[in-house]
């Protein structure tokens, strides 16, 4: 017979770069820590731009026609639920549970019109996904696919740009001496 207050929700881990995480900053919202009493200290996790994650993900176009897939986009998780990787040094980690919705909130861009004095912002809708799916977001084998694809690009835009500048003939020719 199985406990009541078991956990029995599947957990997946999530392996994340110091880079991908924001400092440790006061709940906004004014929630505060049960076991301490104090406001509760969020990060940000960023979620991988569009270059870095698998193809087969489409974080769609919201109500407002804004596509989601350029944007910045970040999850919030209390900072108590972030490890160190100590194994690995400049690595973070964190479990996110199945039995909850990620949320993931993404950036205002200006929209060219002033109130006030203040530019004004659009602000997409946030998006809901399974922590398996969000998870996917940060595979590295899918992700380590399109990256050699943006390497090789950049490569070849170097290549083309010594072929046409002047200097690089310069700089050639003084090798050649």
């Amino acid at each position: 017979m199985s406990d009541l207050n078991e956990n029995t929700a599947k957990r997946y881990p999530l392996n994340i770069s110091e880079k991908q995480v924001s400092k440790p900053r006061e709940h906004t919202g004014g929630k505060t820590d049960i076991k301490t009493g104090k406001p509760m200290m969020m990060r940000k996790i960023y979620i991988p731009s569009q270059e870095y994650r698998p193809k087969d993900v489409d974080l769609g176009v919201d109500s407002n026609g804004i596509d989601r897939n350029e944007r910045k986009g970040y999850i919030n998780v209390p900072d108590r639920h972030i490890f160190v990787d100590k194994k690995r040094e400049g690595r973070l980690y964190t479990y996110l549970s199945d039995d909850r919705k990620v949320k993931i909130n993404f950036s205002g861009e200006k929209t060219g019109r002033i109130k006030n004095g203040k530019p004004q912002y659009d602000s997409p809708e946030p998006l809901e996904m399974s922590a398996k799916d969000f998870v996917h977001l940060y595979d590295g084998i899918a992700r380590e696919k399109n990256k050699d694809k943006t390497v090789t690009k950049n490569k070849t835009k170097e290549i083309n740009k010594d072929k046409a500048s002047p200097r690089s003939e310069e700089r050639r020719v003084g090798k050649e001496c």
